[in-house]
């Protein structure tokens, strides 16, 4: 009778993964296994299943699964199945071992690209413990990115890659093995893969296409384009693409809501430390075309730089700018600079130029082009940093540091600049001295603080220079904020809706719950509830749309005549009916659209529209 009833719970479990489930695209990306989501885990999934959501993606980690070597302790995860088991919420995992989780617990296996048997070991105990209950499975999270170290290298992925494959095949040949979650459209980590030979070894493959969608932005558009493109010239054209993660964050910067032009005040304190003088009126700063990507689409405002109008540069435009026309550029907003603007922002920065080095850790990563013509990247700051003659520490780097802090302190060199004493600012990495050289100078202008008080670093600083005529203007706060939770939501229904009409099979909005109260930090505002599980207008938003489309709605087709900016999408529900999904990139200027002899105004809200 035992043996009877596992073989009709494994067909059973077979028969929803290839009907309704696996054709239902409404996933979502979460950490239920985390310990506050788990104390909360019924409620959790209560409103997953209420919200419409059929697939849940989660980490099965090494780290947790392995702790001791040659023993798989799976309890934790299947303790996740059974509160998953009769909800109609399947499971997606990410086999992953990374190195900062494996180091604690068994260093021996760390980098698991070196002690393949490991991995190998770790694959196939978990495609025995789950057979017939989990059919697809992801390997690893953004291997092209800060999750494999020290840095992305898709030979390396390739051999955990094909290990996986050899592995969930033997125990199921219909398993279904996927490519772990690309940093976006990534069609050059891609062409690396098939240059390794690892075409053979996936079924599907995964994206995590952040921000705006196909329907709003051309970029996003192309990108998708190319990357299929690479597919296609590898004769994988028909294998499925999933988006295993997506969104954006709805943090906020307390610092634009409490001095909206601080950073303004600071170029200008900038400019007069090194006798350049700025324009009164309009300001002009520029900023990097990428080289990677030049069909970006490029923002010519920043919320962080209110009315200052910002001008694309290339690195050849770079090379031979005149500081005094063009006083100010922007070298990085986030951590990474692409290779073709290294030696004229170098140059720039030696004939006077003013270089904004913003972000969590500015100048910490290189875009650059491989052996093999793709671009790649690479963690450089002990490059970098010294090239730009500017500094930082981390909890990572200086043991007792904490890993953030929000406690600030204007400096008198601040308040000169006209900085008013600010409050309550989000800060992970601290400016510092190093690297600076005999005639140099280095002027804190916002210190940052532990909870003793006590400087830990500063959070904005100028680097001026005994041989350089220019300056380097640093910014570790948390300087720009995130989206509404507004628009979170209409983003979220976008995205879907508009990648589901563009041939993406299934998305996994990140993430279920916010990760942490910190209004200020982006990780901890990406979720559809908030940390005590109140819902955002995103969680409504997914359930009014799931409720609109039904469990495993199928892209039709789009009203024909309509300008590009309207987005008229006919999905035919599996509950029997069509539904017209419709909403605008343009309210301002888009027509009204004739549908069964209604005439529709499309907003930037999706409206749902049953149809005869």
């Amino acid at each position: 009778m035992t043996i009877l009833r596992t073989l009709f719970l494994a067909a059973a479990a077979s028969a929803v993964l290839s009907s309704g489930a696996a054709a239902s695209p409404w996933g979502i990306a979460a950490h239920p296994m985390k310990s506050y989501e788990w104390d909360h885990i019924d409620k959790e999934v209560a409103m997953m299943r209420e919200a419409g959501i059929t697939m849940l993606r989660t980490d099965l980690q090494f780290s947790r699964v392995a702790r001791t070597k040659g023993s798989y302790d799976f309890s934790a995860c299947d303790a996740l199945l059974a509160k998953l088991d009769g909800t109609g919420i399947s499971l997606l995992p990410i086999l992953s071992g990374y190195d900062w989780e494996i180091q604690s617990c068994r260093p021996d296996a760390v980098p698991l690209y070196k002690h393949p048997g490991e991995w190998r070991n770790f694959v196939r105990a978990a495609a025995e413990h789950y057979k017939g209950r989990i059919r697809v499975w992801e390997i690893w999270n953004e291997p092209d990115g800060g999750f494999w170290k020290p840095q992305p290298n898709a030979e390396q992925y390739a051999q955990l890659l094909k290990i996986a494959h050899e592995e969930l095949k033997k125990a199921d040949p219909a398993n279904q093995v996927m490519v772990g979650g690309l940093c976006g459209w990534e069609a050059s980590y891609l062409a690396d893969l098939y240059a390794a030979g690892a075409g053979k070894y996936f079924d599907l493959v995964a994206v995590h296409p952040y921000g705006k969608g196909p329907d709003s932005s051309p970029f996003q558009a192309r990108s998708m384009a190319k990357f299929r493109q690479v597919m296609a010239r590898h004769g994988d054209s028909a294998k499925p693409v999933w988006i295993t993660e997506c969104g954006g964050p709805s943090h906020r910067s307390n610092l634009i809501s409490q001095q909206p032009d601080a950073l303004i005040r600071a170029i200008r304190f900038a400019a007069e430390q090194i006798g350049r003088k700025l324009p009164a009126g309009e300001l002009t700063v520029g900023a990097p075309v990428s080289q990677e990507f030049p069909d970006r689409d490029f923002e010519t405002t920043r919320s962080w730089l209110p009315g200052v109008r910002i001008a694309p540069v290339t690195p050849q435009q770079l090379a031979a700018a005149d500081p005094a026309r063009l006083p100010v550029m922007i070298a990085t907003e986030h951590i990474t600079l692409e290779e073709p603007f290294l030696k004229p922002m170098q140059s720039y920065l030696r004939r006077g130029g003013i270089l904004l080095a913003f972000g969590e850790v500015p100048l910490y990563n290189l875009r650059y082009r491989n052996d093999k013509g793709n671009w790649a990247l690479r963690g450089a700051a002990s490059e970098l940093h010294p090239g730009f003659r500017i500094g930082f520490q981390a909890w990572w780097t200086k043991p007792g540091l904490p890993k953030q802090t929000t406690r600030v302190k204007t400096l008198e060199a601040g308040k000169a600049a006209g900085i008013i004493d600010l409050k309550n600012i989000y800060v992970t990495r601290f400016l510092t001295p190093d690297n600076l050289k005999k005639g140099d100078t280095y002027t804190p202008l916002v210190d940052a603080l532990d909870g003793n008080g006590n400087s830990i670093g500063q959070g904005l600083a100028l680097y001026t220079f005994g041989d350089w005529k220019g300056a380097v203007l640093g910014c570790t706060m948390q300087f720009a904020g995130g989206i509404t939770e507004q628009e979170q939501a209409d983003l979220l229904q976008t995205l879907y809706l508009s990648y589901l009409a563009n041939g993406v099979e299934k998305l996994f909005y990140y993430n279920f719950h916010n990760d942490g109260t910190s209004p200020a930090e982006r990780e901890h505002n990406f979720g559809l509830v908030r940390w005590d599980y109140t819902p955002k207008p995103a969680y409504r938003a997914y359930r009014a749309m799931t409720a609109a489309l039904g469990r495993a709605p199928k892209f039709a087709s789009r009203l024909p005549g309509l300008p590009p900016e309207v987005q008229a999408l006919i999905f035919e529900r599996a509950e029997g009916g069509r539904v017209l999904a419709l909403w605008t990139t343009k309210p301002e200027v888009s027509p009204a659209v004739n549908c069964g002899g209604k005439s529709l105004r499309p907003t930037g809200q999706v409206q749902y529209i049953p149809l005869p």
